[in-house]
């Protein structure tokens, strides 16, 4: 359908498989979906590519996308630009929301399913909520709820399938445009819809960034900033999970995290605990023991020098210190 648009979270094969089921629902082409990440560059680019697009009487699905102080203005004017054209927004998501950003933007939608999901992602709540059925979507949603929840599943082709999803979106998300990552991931919309879970440019993408993947994480590994309560590493583009993950792994405490040393975006992962406040408080968002914050590049030079990383790492366990101590 024309007048149907989607936006959805841009980093990971939820979003993707959340624009996905909505396309297979509604036969929205894939000309009709935006990317985003919680970048306020990210953002604003969605923003401006949504004014080409509005139309009297549309439909407007957002999903596997919360919000921050940083953010919510953004898609405040995104929503009400759709609300003055009679139009109808409808937003899943399963990422904690504060009680402002409910009351400010979940109560302007028709229909807003959000909040922290323990459950179910995001794909899997527009599964529900659409009621999309078939034998490759029965499937797909079941492999996104082990992709989301970080879970390990038996198949060794499911865990292929995984990984290959992981590793080709981060290299569209780092490609440095935003034009070239939304392009992409609207290919992967368009491999699913064919009832495909990828295909061979896909899977040659995701190959490709494996190896520079590797070894950036083995590089970053080599100087870590341990705090009490986390460790962090800073490093070019890398697959969030898994320098997380490995952090964690040698560190041996209980968060991880990683900074992105060209975009400023900070990613954490822990084993136990809710550290969705700290990301919120840091002017990103997510999960209890997933999620994403930001750092401003020109503020740590880039984080170029050690004493500037020692900075943010002593920044970090003090806001640490704030919230839960």
């Amino acid at each position: 359908m024309q007048n149907v648009f989607v936006i959805s979270h841009s980093s990971d094969i939820d979003g993707v498989g959340s624009a996905a089921l909505v396309g297979a629902k509604y036969n929205v082409p894939s000309r009709n979906m935006l990317f985003t990440n919680y970048s306020k560059e990210s953002v604003e680019y969605v923003e401006k590519e949504m004014e080409k697009r509005y139309v009297e009487g549309m439909t407007l699905f957002l999903a596997d996308l919360g919000v921050n102080e940083r953010i919510i203005g953004n898609f405040l004017r995104i929503v009400n630009n759709v609300k003055k054209r009679h139009g109808t927004v409808i937003w899943f998501d399963h990422h904690p929301w504060t009680k402002e950003s409910v009351r400010k933007l979940a109560g302007r939608c028709d229909v807003a399913i959000v909040g922290e999901n323990k459950d179910y992602c995001a794909t899997e709540i527009t599964y529900k909520e659409l009621g999309v059925r078939n034998w490759f979507l029965d499937k797909f949603v079941r492999l996104v709820h082990y992709s989301d929840f970080n879970l390990k599943p038996k198949e060794v082709k499911t865990r292929k399938l995984i990984g290959i999803y992981a590793l080709s979106i981060a290299s569209y998300e780092m490609n440095g445009s935003r034009e070239y990552a939304n392009r992409m991931l609207r290919h992967i919309v368009d491999v699913i819809s064919g009832s495909k879970f990828i295909d061979s440019k896909i899977e040659a993408d995701a190959r490709r960034f494996d190896m520079l993947n590797r070894k950036r994480i083995n590089d970053m590994l080599k100087e870590l900033y341990i705090r009490r309560d986390f460790a962090l590493g800073f490093s070019d583009d890398v697959q969030t999970t898994a320098a997380c993950m490995r952090i964690l792994e040698k560190s041996g405490k209980n968060m991880g995290m990683y900074i992105n040393l060209r975009t400023g975006t900070g990613h954490l992962r822990a084993l136990k605990g809710d550290f969705s406040e700290l990301a919120r408080k840091l002017g990103g968002g997510g999960h209890p023991k997933a999620a994403g914050f930001y750092f401003g590049l020109k503020t740590y030079n880039g984080f170029k020098k050690k004493a500037d990383r020692e900075k943010v790492a002593d920044f970090i366990q003090s806001r640490i210190n704030e919230l839960y101590d």
